[in-house]
């Protein structure tokens, strides 16, 4: 089966373990690998404890790939700027994360939480994610979730313990993230061909054209277990600089739209 090279594929959604409702302002959108039992188990208690609706995705799964998913993917610029080869788990992330995006047009929620198996929420989440839907602006990708804070532009009190801020350099981690339809479809009009992780992809707005905020302090983090994407030893120092000129140029570009572009 041929699939087009610019599309994402169709989410997945397990239907018999979702909890959605009937519409309204947040949907969650859990990503989770089939063989990812005890993840699921842990992501699980957080978002029933929140009693707010929530689906589980099925994660596209690295180790049977669909060859014909080859097409998205560019491993001669992917490997330019990355310094080593595109691994399995890089295309599944990638896929399972615009499958996510792709899902939200199909739903009658404004927004959608989506968020990693690994993400490991703040014990009042729930309740301080009412004060943060007050602070998303339409268009937007605010984070949860990050892996470093890096150096930031504030851009306002979202209550007395969380502000948010605009990154000036990559963050790293999308392990909770919030995207309303517009967003989604900014996302994923230049999602492919792949080219780099999906981290690095949202962190891109001069290819995305969407406004990236976090929030500080970060409201989940990642979980200490290991990771499913296996990395691939990166290349000899001397095949690396196409990735130091991409990467000076990325900083740059976040540098830029930081300081002379407003969301």
């Amino acid at each position: 089966m041929k699939h087009d090279p610019n599309a994402p594929i169709e989410a997945t959604i397990d239907w018999e373990r979702s909890r959605p409702g009937s519409g309204g302002d947040v949907l969650i959108c859990a990503i989770n690998l089939d063989r990812s039992i005890e993840r699921w188990e842990a992501i699980r208690e957080q978002l029933e404890a929140s009693g707010m609706p929530f689906v589980r995705l099925r994660a596209v799964d690295g180790r049977a790939l669909d060859r014909s998913l080859e097409a998205k993917v560019s491993h001669e610029r992917f490997e330019q700027s990355n310094g080593r080869k595109i691994t399995p788990g890089d295309i599944g992330c990638y896929l399972s994360h615009t499958a996510a995006w792709s899902f939200l047009a199909s739903q009658p929620y404004r927004m959608l939480l989506i968020v990693e198996d690994d993400a490991v929420f703040q014990p009042d989440w729930a309740d301080t994610l009412q004060d943060v839907l007050r602070a998303y602006r339409p268009g937007m990708l605010m984070k949860l979730s990050w892996q470093r804070p890096g150096l930031t532009r504030d851009a306002g009190a979202i209550d007395d313990t969380y502000r948010l801020v605009q990154p000036l350099t990559h963050q790293a981690c999308c392990a909770a993230y919030l995207v309303d339809k517009a967003a989604a479809q900014g996302l994923l009009d230049s999602a492919f061909p792949i080219y780099v992780p999906v981290d690095h992809y949202m962190e891109s707005p001069w290819e995305t054209g969407v406004a990236v905020r976090s929030i500080m302090p970060r409201l989940a983090r990642q979980r200490g277990v290991a990771s499913t994407i296996s990395k691939q030893k990166k290349f000899h120092w001397s095949r690396r600089w196409p990735t130091l000129l991409y990467r000076i140029k990325a900083h740059s570009l976040r540098l830029w739209n930081g300081y002379f572009r407003t969301a």
